[in-house]
């Protein structure tokens, strides 16, 4: 899932930089609408194909978990409030929280003090550690999913964007390129990636909190080497048809897995749905790709349409006169 973070984070960071070098400005209300048409037609299609299964037979879910579900505040879940069938939706809330805030921030600071907006970036990635441990080893952490919070979990976001920001200046750039671009990036992504790993079991703490900041930094470092190293082997393998195919339906893949596999080990017995895990899996190789292309798409165009029309009118609107 941190992946998918950092990832998320560079992408949209970078096609802001990319729309504010073109135009001098970012429309929020463009963003916001390109973001609403692509998420929110399957995640609450998802809403309601689960309330509908609740209705015929309340072990599929909870009232409490749909409620969360609905809100869009999964993430904050209660661990009663948590069932395996509705699990995977807090990454999409804690994705939406935080690109509820970004782009009104990198509005603010990015055309005259980049700086402060590269410098609230470090500040929320470093005060999120402290704040992830404080939290597990509170009450609050005997209740909760504290390390899915928008605050804990959003800085493998923060990373991505922090990422994008550096490639996107032309006073960072050359700099970060200087290392990025080199093996011992490469090497010190995989090192500091897999360094859980090597010292899992030694301390809870780190186990539960301090390595999944270890991952992100890997994983944020892998993502730079790759943007300077597209000729390389595992630039080619990313690119081929079917993984590339994969990463246009990995959406209805990620929210489909939830209706017909459930996420976690905790599937309740005994339930109508979902189906067992040998026909969840079909039915999810069938349904992704269909969703896509019959109901997803029909929405991208339309996000495509909308986001090029009010693009067109915010350029008249900042012409010279």
């Amino acid at each position: 899932m941190q992946a998918f973070f950092v990832l998320s984070g560079f992408l949209i960071t970078t096609l802001l930089a990319s729309e504010f070098a073109i135009s001098g400005t970012v429309s929020v209300r463009r963003f916001f609408i390109r973001r609403s048409l692509r998420i929110f037609p399957l995640y609450f299609g998802f809403m309601v194909a689960a309330t509908v299964l609740y209705q015929i037979d309340n072990k599929v879910t909870s009232p409490a978990s749909l409620a969360y579900g609905f809100a869009y505040v999964y993430n904050f879940a209660p661990i009663t409030a948590h069932t395996p069938f509705m699990g995977h939706t807090w990454s999409l809330a804690v994705e939406e929280h935080f690109y509820l805030i970004w782009p009104w921030v990198f509005l603010l600071f990015c055309a005259r003090r980049p700086r402060v907006l590269l410098l609230l970036l470090i500040v929320f990635i470093l005060t999120s550690l402290p704040l992830h441990a404080a939290l597990a080893v509170s009450d609050l952490g005997r209740g909760y999913f504290v390390g899915r919070w928008t605050f804990t979990a959003g800085s493998s976001i923060a990373a991505g964007c922090l990422l994008a920001l550096l490639l996107n200046s032309e006073q960072y750039k050359k700099r970060a390129a200087s290392f990025l671009a080199s093996r011992t990036a490469l090497f010190s992504a995989g090192l500091i990636f897999t360094l859980p790993a090597f010292a899992y079991g030694r301390s809870w703490m780190f186990d539960a909190v301090v390595s999944g900041y270890f991952r992100c930094a890997g994983i944020t470092l892998a993502i730079g080497w790759l943007v300077f190293n597209q000729a390389s082997m595992a630039s080619k393998v990313l690119e081929q048809p079917v993984l590339r195919y994969l990463g246009t339906i990995s959406y209805g893949i990620y929210m489909y897995q939830g209706l017909f596999l459930a996420t976690g080990p905790n599937r309740v017995p005994d339930v109508f749905w979902p189906p067992s895990q040998k026909y969840g899996f079909w039915l999810l190789l069938v349904a992704a790709p269909l969703s896509y292309h019959f109901f997803e798409l029909p929405f991208l165009r339309l996000k495509d349409r909308l986001s090029a029309r009010f693009f067109s009118r915010d350029l008249e609107l900042i012409k010279p006169t």
